[in-house]
């Protein structure tokens, strides 16, 4: 590949700040090493403390299950709590295990439980997670590529800043109009956006499901201005912090920035039932570099230049513990109005997954629609989460 298609083959790098420190993920022994002794050693007692059996529906039971009370109580729970924006008890099981799932990319390390973890140290070799990057332009390059891609077909239309408004089935085709008062007629819909907004269009019931919105505050500064310790992401459990996860971009690819420069991002997510960041975003920039010093990854703020903030909704799903039997409810209604709607993507399949899943499953669909339409896409199985009984 050549030019502005050419893909570099980069490793994955991940840091997790944790009672003032950072930590690689996945730990290594220097990392244990470096756990506050009250820490290690309360969560080694909980290790060996029998623990009853857990509710399959509850997040609590299923982490304390697997790492026991103590880092329940001082990490999974203050981060989950502030990253969902919803009380972490109704929070269902499916969260947990899924996240282990996209965070443990190796098979061959088993991550059951924070002994296993622990033992995965002893490997004589870490295992590096290799994946593709543009040469160019960073990750909005995949997009541009394969939008010029569709459009040099000369059958893509585009409707931007629009919705649909109303779908109807005749059977062959789906007739639809747009908010716009555009008429559209095509044969399969593959529905990415917010579930919610289709059911609206094609069925009566009120579908108890939840997305959380996300507030992207991109800070571009003088790379002096950024402590030593980077890394492609680095999540902050803190619970009373606004910034759950920190993107450094120049991680990825240095191309992405001109010389002397960084570009790092602060996501804040919000809850939708009661937003707090989405109404006034730019109220927070000064919380946000606050806390990035804090935390030892701004060195000054005299080096930022600019922050561009961009509030996004429908950024993660809430797996609340009746999220299955709503999610079944809402596929049995598409089902019912046509065989030919397809839910993909994380807002459109509720299901939480990450961009290179995303795009693994974009790629599984065509070749459904293409080559086995009536081939049943189990996206659950096919990133080995837990299947949906709800639904089938």
């Amino acid at each position: 590949m050549s030019g502005d298609a050419a893909l570099d083959v980069i490793s994955r790098s991940t840091l997790v700040h944790f009672s003032d420190r950072y930590f690689n993920w996945p730990l290594s022994t220097s990392d244990v090493l470096k756990l506050p002794l009250r820490i290690s050693a309360r969560a080694g007692l909980d290790l060996m403390v029998k623990k009853p059996d857990p509710s399959p529906e509850s997040f609590r039971d299923f982490i304390v299950s697997k790492y026991g009370q103590t880092l329940y109580e001082i990490f999974f729970r203050p981060y989950t709590e502030k990253f969902l924006r919803w009380d972490v008890n109704d929070i269902h099981s499916d969260w947990a295990s899924t996240g282990i799932n996209r965070s443990v990319v190796d098979r061959r390390v088993k991550a059951d439980s924070l002994f296993d973890l622990l033992r995965a140290l002893t490997l004589p070799k870490k295992v590096e997670t290799r994946f593709l990057y543009p040469h160019d332009n960073g990750f909005g390059a995949f997009f541009d590529r394969l939008y010029a891609l569709c459009r040099a077909t000369g059958s893509l239309d585009v409707l931007l800043s629009d919705q649909i408004a109303r779908l109807e089935d005749s059977g062959a085709v789906f007739d639809a109009e747009t908010a716009a008062g555009h008429k559209l007629r095509f044969e399969n819909l593959v529905w990415s956006g917010n579930v919610k907004d289709l059911g609206r269009l094609i069925s009566p019931d009120d579908h108890n499901l939840s997305y959380i919105s996300t507030v992207f505050f991109n800070v571009v500064c003088r790379e002096g201005s950024v402590a030593h310790r980077r890394a492609q992401w680095i999540y902050v459990s803190r619970g009373d912090c606004l910034i759950s996860r920190i993107t450094c971009m120049p991680e990825f690819s240095r191309r992405v920035c001109p010389d002397g420069y960084y570009n790092f991002i602060c996501e804040v997510t919000d809850s939708q039932e009661s937003p707090r960041y989405m109404l006034q975003p730019e109220r927070y920039v000064d919380g946000i570099l606050a806390e990035a010093q804090q935390i030892g990854f701004l060195n000054s703020r005299a080096g930022v230049e600019a922050v561009h903030v961009n509030a996004v909704r429908d950024t993660y799903p809430i797996y609340h513990r009746r999220y299955r039997k709503a999610y079944g409810g809402i596929v049995r209604a598409a089902k019912t109005f046509s065989k030919r709607i397809h839910l993909l993507g994380r807002s459109g399949a509720y299901w939480y997954n990450n961009s290179d899943h995303s795009i693994r499953m974009a790629l599984d669909m065509a070749e459904k629609l293409i080559r086995d339409p009536e081939r049943d896409f189990d996206f659950r199985g096919y990133f080995g989460g837990a299947s949906n009984p709800e639904v089938h």
